[in-house]
């Protein structure tokens, strides 16, 4: 088995009222910390997380 080149995390957005510019503010926030935005959750279409990486 080979050993975990990566760790991750996710972040829990509010499903209603979250603006965009908030949202890139906390990618910024992760990117600062060395995380590297990956993914976005949905449920009906709507972003409930956003998942990131950040290599061991």
């Amino acid at each position: 088995m080979s050993e975990q080149k990566f760790v991750y995390t996710t972040h829990k957005t509010e499903a209603h009222g979250r603006k965009l510019d908030s949202i890139e503010s906390v990618i910024n926030d992760h990117a600062r910390e060395g995380w590297r935005f990956v993914e976005t959750l949905e449920r009906d279409g709507t972003t409930i997380g956003l998942v990131f990486e950040q290599e061991r």
